[in-house]
């Protein structure tokens, strides 16, 4: 039993759930079905490793399955919601279920053996989607891309766990890290408070 990684782990688990209960109840329903999949997955991923790391090795098969699941389905859901956030888009039914087929059969292929060693390109490659999806929101004043930078940098941050275990353990690290992304998702899919009326005198 580590009792740090499950301290983490539970922290993860319960932002990621908590940041979807308290920020996304608002936006509309298959924009929120995205960031959903995106948020739970990663969710059940940290809660599933909890169980892991108090000595119930019998999980580790769909700890990594459902990680690969996180690095596919859950990478296209969310480069598709910052997408729809960032322009005001209200995906149809129609598109909800093109991104998520086009999702799980990413998935699928990555659980292919060799396939599999490509997995880490993936999240790469979705948070260097996000990094200028979100530069060009800013470039067009939209504050809700400075979030997404910063959301983004953090993810980018937490692949490199590995070279930090001087002074934390690297998963420790990268739950951490993590769950402060997610809580910066949130931040960007917040709504704005309504601008003052400013009453001018005639």
């Amino acid at each position: 039993m580590i009792f740090s990684h499950i301290l983490s782990g539970c922290i993860l688990a319960g932002v990621g759930f908590g940041v979807f209960w308290h920020f996304f109840g608002q936006i509309s329903l298959f924009n929120r079905l995205l960031w959903g999949f995106f948020l739970l997955i990663i969710s059940l991923v940290a809660l599933i490793g909890v169980f892991i790391y108090a000595a119930n090795d019998t999980l580790r098969p769909l700890h990594q399955s459902m990680i690969i699941l996180s690095d596919s389905l859950g990478v296209v859901c969310v480069v598709t919601a910052v997408y729809a956030l960032l322009n005001q888009r209200t995906l149809s039914l129609l598109a909800f279920i093109s991104i998520m087929l086009f999702g799980l059969v990413l998935f699928i292929s990555l659980l292919l053996p060799e396939v599999r060693v490509f997995t880490p390109v993936v999240p790469s490659l979705g948070i260097l989607i996000l990094m200028l999806l979100a530069v060009f929101a800013l470039l067009q004043r939209n504050k809700r891309g400075l979030w997404v930078v910063l959301a983004a940098m953090l993810l980018g941050v937490s692949t490199k766990a590995d070279s930090v275990n001087s002074f934390i353990d690297p998963i420790d690290f990268y739950h951490y890290v993590t769950a402060l992304a997610l809580w910066f998702f949130g931040k960007a899919v917040q709504p704005r408070p309504p601008k003052p009326i400013r009453y001018t005198s005639s």
